[in-house]
């Protein structure tokens, strides 16, 4: 090829990023396979982009960890800034998502990358383009975390690679980021969180049409809701998304250590490949996640035993909340039509997402409107809204309406 480096003998170009070009080459020195990232040669005219090149190379060629690209060479000639680092041969993070990942597989993923996070951190480090494509897998199916190349020194650093400079992408990047202010660890952490999500979902936890749009999600959207097979992974998904850094993992082994700390995947379910399904094809069975029924006693007259009835239910979105009322009213019905006046009390618990509370909120409200539920008015009626994550929403209560003709007079 006509570009020549000493020591290298430079074979094919493997690909070209925004700021670099990448070439697969032989070191002399080693007989071994290299890849060489060579400064795009229009940045390279410019003295800052050349002197943070050549200035962040080196302090990344220092990092050692199992999970960072190694870089075993930087230098320039002839105008040509270059670093040489290990080649790579098993695909990125962008594929196999495609493809389709084990929730185990995730996991594995999410804490090598979380350790290398960890130990870039503690040498003041933020990578700041933290995703799939710069993700790379050896054969030995390790993760790498790649492309250092916009990467800052946090401890240093507070020009113009800290401020005022919207780098990175925009699909992964923290709210901060897109706000160009001054960055930490935890701004990588919230990127982690991003490529989690879309390693657990097949897509990102944000969608816009452009850049604009895209810095709005991550600056004011609330944390997506993971689908209910997934829901035991909310709790660090809210966290590594939380908008302020403040209210994120204080480092890459403290998402390692809540990881750890989730509860398992229901027993109910089993693993096929992207989903889960019920061991038991009933009916009854398919509902059981997401509406409960139970009846229990709460107290006692001259009629015989007084019954509470309590609801438990989860939905993902309103349709699907809307979906469990056919089964609801003829249960509530029926359990009318068996305990008549013993009937004491109702509670419902739902497990929703914030952004449809109010509306469930005034659905059940005219519950006792209903044909056929107007029985309802002479309950008290207990209402706890909860989101995905356990975190309490809103919890009302309904008073009976005509309250001098309780249940126990």
């Amino acid at each position: 090829m006509a570009l020549r480096l000493p020591g290298y003998r430079i074979t094919e170009r493997l690909g070209k990023g925004g700021m670099a070009h990448v070439f697969l080459a032989t070191q002399h020195s080693f007989e071994r396979q290299v890849a060489i990232k060579i400064l795009t040669p229009s940045l390279a005219l410019e003295p800052r982009f050349a002197e943070q090149f050549m200035r962040e190379a080196r302090t990344v060629a220092s990092l050692n960890h199992p999970h960072i690209v190694p870089v075993y060479d930087v230098g320039e000639y002839e105008g040509y800034y270059y670093l040489s680092m290990e080649y790579v041969t098993g695909g990125n993070l962008k594929q196999r998502i495609r493809n389709g990942m084990e929730t185990s597989e995730a996991e594995s993923v999410l804490r090598q990358l979380a350790s290398a996070l960890d130990y870039a951190g503690q040498h003041g480090f933020v990578h700041r383009d933290v995703k799939p494509d710069n993700i790379m897998f050896r054969g030995d199916g390790s993760a790498l975390l790649m492309d250092f190349g916009i990467a800052t020194n946090a401890l240093r650093n507070n020009d113009l690679t800290q401020r005022n400079t919207v780098m990175g992408t925009p699909k992964y990047m923290s709210p901060e980021q897109h706000r160009s202010q001054v960055l930490t660890p935890q701004s990588d952490l919230y990127s982690l969180g991003c490529v989690f999500y879309e390693m657990l979902c097949g897509e990102p936890p944000y969608k816009a049409p452009d850049h604009a749009a895209m810095a709005l999600a991550h600056l004011r959207e609330p944390v997506p809701l993971l689908p209910l097979k997934l829901r035991h992974y909310q709790p660090l998904i809210r966290k590594l998304l939380a908008k302020d850094p403040a209210d994120r993992p204080e480092s890459g082994n403290d998402v390692i250590a809540q990881l750890e700390t989730l509860e398992r995947a229901p027993e109910h379910y089993t693993k096929d490949r992207a989903r889960y399904r019920p061991q038991d094809n009933s009916p009854s069975a398919a509902l059981t996640p997401r509406l409960r029924l139970k009846e229990s006693k709460e107290g006692f007259s001259w009629r015989g035993n007084l019954y509470r009835y309590d609801v438990y239910l989860v939905a993902d979105d309103f349709e699907q909340f809307q979906s469990h009322f056919p089964v609801l009213k003829s249960a509530l019905m029926d359990w009318h039509e068996q305990r008549g006046s013993r009937c004491q009390s109702l509670t419902i618990k739902a497990t929703i997402h914030p952004w449809i509370s109010g509306r469930v909120k005034e659905y059940l409200k005219g519950l006792r409107q209903l044909e056929g539920m107007t029985f309802l008015s002479r309950l008290p009626i207990t209402l706890n809204l909860v989101g995905s994550d356990g975190q309490a929403i809103e919890r009302l209560e309904w008073q009976a309406e005509k309250p001098g003709k309780s249940p126990q007079d």
